[in-house]
């Protein structure tokens, strides 16, 4: 039993770590936006579009 839990264990943090590099590949292309200031308040954009900080600057997007 207790070498079940540690295969699970170790299976789990496998897992774990796949995981964790599969959002770090994709997290760098919304983490950073543009350093362009599209809009100052929710007035600047679209009906159903708020004004948001990408950080760096402020972008309209949908709700």
């Amino acid at each position: 039993m207790k070498l079940a839990a540690f295969l699970l264990l170790v299976i789990l943090i496998i897992f774990s770590l796949e995981v964790q590099g599969l959002q770090a590949a994709v997290r760098p292309l919304r983490l950073l936006g543009t350093c362009v200031e599209l809009c100052t308040g929710d007035w600047d954009c679209n009906p159903g579009e708020h004004c948001v900080s990408n950080g760096c600057g402020h972008e309209c997007v949908a709700e």
